[in-house]
């Protein structure tokens, strides 16, 4: 199954990005939260993002205080 993927940082245009499978989806987009946000990330907070982000195949980052916000993105 493909899946695209929005991804959108407050203040910045919403960017697709294309996967084959799910799982190339999972990885790349974990790979892309802990390049934003850095490796302290807790991984029980980073793989619920994850999962959200791919169920939802869009995502709006944003940052409060020192917690990242992910909530549903545009797609449009």
């Amino acid at each position: 199954m493909s899946v695209t993927i929005a991804r959108q940082w407050t203040g910045r245009r919403a960017r697709f990005h294309h996967y084959d499978t799910v799982e190339e989806a999972t990885e790349d987009t974990r790979d892309f939260i802990v390049r934003q946000v850095g490796e302290d990330i807790d991984p029980q907070r980073l793989e619920a993002i994850t999962r959200g982000v791919v169920d939802l195949h869009c995502m709006h980052l944003d940052y409060c205080g020192d917690n990242v916000v992910v909530e549903p993105g545009n797609a449009a």
